[in-house]
């Protein structure tokens, strides 16, 4: 018995600072996409990068505190809903079952940075660090299926911290297939599933 491997390759592009975008076939049309913390700085150069190709991403709903800060204002495709994902599941799905929001894709870049220990660097809170963003994260899961939406990708960015370089020095490049850093509390790592 024989089994047939279909392989398809990924192209990807440059478009300015940006790099390794990747190309979609022209048909790829009418989507939607959610992105939290449009207003850190991957969420806005997501917003930025998807809000140029209007026939591709339809409906940008970017859910966040505050709105994304765009000189000009938010494009005619793009809408923001304030939450708070520190709020429970259940509310955080009543506001996106308010506003009938589905999506395809889920860019999720919504991060807190607690304040450090009195005295300590910016990484010293490491346990606070951990409580809060697992929070985000797990509340947002948690209120999607609640509402019912089923994106098709959930794009999570994990950062340097995956690798331990708020640590110190690191190897580089840094790359999937390195271990774990595992000498302090790593919200990457506690997430469900991951």
């Amino acid at each position: 018995m024989s089994t047939a491997i279909t392989m398809s390759t990924q192209q990807i592009q440059s478009k300015g600072i940006y790099h390794g975008l990747p190309v979609f076939p022209s048909d790829v049309t009418g989507l939607t996409a959610i992105i939290t913390g449009a207003n850190g700085i991957s969420g806005h150069y997501m917003l930025r990068v998807l809000s140029q190709d209007p026939k591709r991403w339809k409906k940008i709903i970017c859910l966040s505190r505050r709105p994304p800060l765009i000189a000009g204002g938010l494009p005619d495709n793009v809408e923001h809903i304030p939450l708070d994902f520190l709020k429970e599941p259940s509310e955080i799905a009543d506001v996106l079952k308010q506003h009938k929001v589905a999506a395809d894709h889920v860019f999720f870049f919504s991060y807190i940075q607690p304040a450090p220990k009195p005295g300590k660097g910016i990484w010293s809170d490491a346990e606070e660090l951990v409580r809060v963003n697992s929070q985000l994260v797990s509340n947002f899961v948690e209120a999607i299926k609640l509402a019912d939406i089923n994106p098709k990708r959930f794009l999570l960015q994990t950062g340097a911290k995956n690798y331990g370089g708020h640590l110190g020095p690191t190897k580089v490049p840094q790359e999937e297939s390195d271990p774990r850093i595992t000498l302090e509390p790593n919200f990457y790592v506690r997430l469900p599933g991951y």
